[in-house]
C-alpha cells in the first residue's frame, strides 16, 4: 500500500512562490541552529531559488549548506538511537530536511546515493512533479509485540529541485485486525497504540478484515488554502478483503507540540515557542478504496 492519502494531502499544498529578503534567508541558512537553516531552505525553495546559487558570498551559510547534505547518513544514524518511533521519525525527518531542500534534484540524488540510501521507486504523477522513494534504515525500529519497522523517505521535487521530504516507518503485517489489536504493541498512549484502539477500524475490519501495512510519519498537516499548518504524525494503513480483492486506505493525523507552527510563506512562528512532547487527538483525514493492485500516489 503507498502513501497515497499522504501525498494526496502533503503534496498539493504547496506555497505560492513569493519574493523573500534575500538577506534574511542568507542569515538563516548561515544560522548555528539545523532548524533555522532547514527553516530557510524551504522558503528559499518556494521563492524559486536554490542552494548553493543563492548562497554567493557566504561563505558561512554555503559551508553549513555543503555540511548539511554531506551529513545526512549521520544525521539518520543518530535519529536511529532513539527508542520512541514518534521522537525516530521527527529526528530522520529534520536530518534528512536540511540536507535536501531547495537544492537541485540531481545533487540531492547524487549525495544521498554516496551515503548508501536505496532507491525503490520513482513516481511522476505529472510533469511538474516527481516523487523518489528510498529506503533508509531496514528494521529501524521493533515493536513490543516484535514487528519490524523499515525507516523510508519520499524526496518530491519540482523544476529539478527539491521542494519537500516525508520521512516514517513502515511496518508490513498482513494479518487480521483482530489479532493486531489484541496485543498491545505500541508504547501505551502513543500515536500509534491509540490509532489501534480506534472503534472506527474495528468497523473498517468487518468488511475489509486483514490489514495489509501501516505507515508512521512526520510532517506538516496541511490543508488546501489553509495560511498555515501544524507539525504532527501521519498514519496510513491499508486494510483489505480475503483474497486482497479489494481494499480501503485509512488515514489519520495528530498535531504534535515538537516544532512551531509554520506561518504564510513558510515562515515558523518561533515566538514563545518551547517545544513539547505533547500530541493531540487522532483526526480523520480521508480514506478510499482500490481494487486489486492498491493505490497510487496523487497530489491533485
Amino acid at each position: 500500500m503507498r502513501s497515497a492519502f499522504l501525498l494526496l494531502v502533503l503534496g498539493c499544498a504547496t506555497a505560492p512562490e513569493v519574493p523573500e529578503d534575500p538577506a534574511e534567508l542568507i542569515r538563516l541558512l548561515g544560522h548555528s541552529n539545523p532548524l533555522r537553516r532547514e527553516e530557510g531552505a524551504f522558503r528559499l525553495s518556494l521563492s524559486g531559488a536554490t542552494i548553493p546559487d543563492a548562497l554567493e558570498g557566504s561563505e558561512r551559510a554555503i559551508a553549513y549548506a555543503e555540511e548539511d547534505t554531506g551529513t545526512i547518513r549521520q544525521g539518520i544514524s543518530s535519529a536511529l538511537e532513539e527508542r520512541d518511533p514518534e521522537k525516530l521519525v521527527w529526528r530522520a525527518y529534520h536530518a534528512l530536511r536540511v540536507g535536501c531542500l531547495a537544492r537541485p534534484w540531481s545533487r540531492v540524488s547524487d549525495a544521498l546515493s554516496r551515503q548508501g540510501f536505496r532507491l525503490i521507486e520513482i513516481f511522476e504523477p505529472h510533469e511538474r512533479s516527481k516523487f523518489v522513494r528510498f529506503a533508509a534504515q531496514p528494521a529501524a525500529w521493533t515493536s513490543a509485540a516484535g514487528d519490524r519497522h523499515d525507516l523510508f523517505f519520499w524526496v518530491r521535487s519540482s523544476k529539478n529541485v527539491v521542494r519537500e521530504v516525508y520521512v516514517g516507518l513502515i511496518v508490513k503485517f498482513e494479518a487480521p485486525f483482530k489479532q493486531l489489536a489484541s496485543i498491545e504493541r505500541y508504547p501505551r498512549g502513543s500515536v500509534l497504540a491509540r490509532f489501534f484502539a480506534l472503534p472506527e477500524l474495528a468497523k473498517v475490519a468487518i468488511v475489509f478484515p486483514q490489514v495489509e501495512d501501516v505507515e508512521f510519519t512526520y510532517g506538516r498537516i496541511r490543508d488546501k488554502d489553509a495560511d498555515g499548518a501544524a507539525a504532527g504524525f501521519h498514519v496510513n494503513a491499508g486494510f483489505v478483503m480475503e483474497g486482497k480483492a479489494g481494499g480501503r486506505a485509512i488515514y489519520y493525523t495528530a498535531e504534535a507540540g515538537l516544532d512551531p507552527r509554520e506561518t504564510r510563506r513558510g515562515r515558523l512562528d518561533w515566538g514563545g515557542f518551547a517545544s513539547s512532547d505533547a500530541v493531540g487527538p487522532l483526526v480523520p483525514r480521508g480514506a478510499g478504496f482500490w481494487g486489486a493492485g492498491g493505490p497510487k500516489p496523487s497530489d491533485d
